[in-house]
């Protein structure tokens, strides 16, 4: 299987980023070290995907959420907007953009409120129970929140066998995973109703009986909007 760390490498890499356009006339004032100090970028060292292979070109499927770059806002923690054209990788799960034929990512992550990429807005968080943070789509949003966690899966090439001719290597959409956010705790995977249920605390009771008499069901993307929905209704 290919290794994120081995071609993963970055160096810091300070471009004039003809790309981002402040949209702010205060992100506009700021001078250059103001304006580095809220936003970096990390250049991705090409051709280190591994021994066997050498770029995406030679892997079946795409990491991608889109396969193009599309118009996006990128929200500081300072409150500082940029916009740019950007393209999520899931499986390294990067945000990045293009510039004189180098691919780059955005980072430090951690000073990212938000992007909001073609429409969907993402943020980037730490899961319960886990020590790397990711970015996760923010589908409801309020007291409580409902995120959607996207990924690919790698799957290395396969040898010819007896009845089964060989295959390279590809990329697999896992299915999508959804996670519960109240307030500003740390965001709990949403693995069956008693897990939910127990994460809504004081308004399970009370969701429970929505969840029976609307037939909801919390592995589905429309239902689990409409329960967070009703949970920020009741929190008001």
């Amino acid at each position: 299987m290919i290794q994120k760390s081995s071609f993963r490498a970055m160096q810091i890499f300070f471009p004039f980023l003809f790309l981002l356009i402040a949209i702010s006339s205060s992100a506009q004032d700021q001078n250059l070290s103001k304006f580095l100090d809220d936003f970096r970028v990390t250049q991705e060292i090409h051709n280190k995907l591994g021994s066997t292979i050498n770029s995406y070109d030679m892997v079946e499927g795409s990491p991608y959420l889109y396969p193009d770059f599309r118009e996006a806002l990128i929200q500081m923690d300072n409150g500082i907007q940029y916009r740019g054209k950007l393209r999520y990788d899931l499986y390294t799960d990067e945000m990045e953009f293009m510039l004189k034929d180098h691919r780059y990512w955005l980072g430090p992550k951690v000073k990212i409120e938000k992007i909001v990429l073609d429409g969907r807005t993402f943020v980037f968080l730490t899961p319960a129970g886990t020590k790397k943070g990711r970015f996760l789509e923010l589908l409801v949003d309020g007291p409580c929140r409902l995120l959607a966690d996207h990924s690919v899966d790698f799957i290395d090439a396969e040898e010819a066998k007896p009845y089964q001719d060989a295959r390279p290597a590809r990329f697999s959409r896992k299915k999508t995973t959804y996670y519960f956010q109240k307030g500003k705790d740390a965001p709990e995977l949403i693995r069956n109703k008693k897990s939910l249920l127990h994460a809504l605390g004081p308004h399970a009771d009370k969701i429970a009986t929505r969840i029976k008499k609307e037939h909801l069901s919390v592995t589905r993307r429309e239902d689990l909007q409409k329960i967070i929905t009703y949970c920020n209704d009741l929190s008001k």
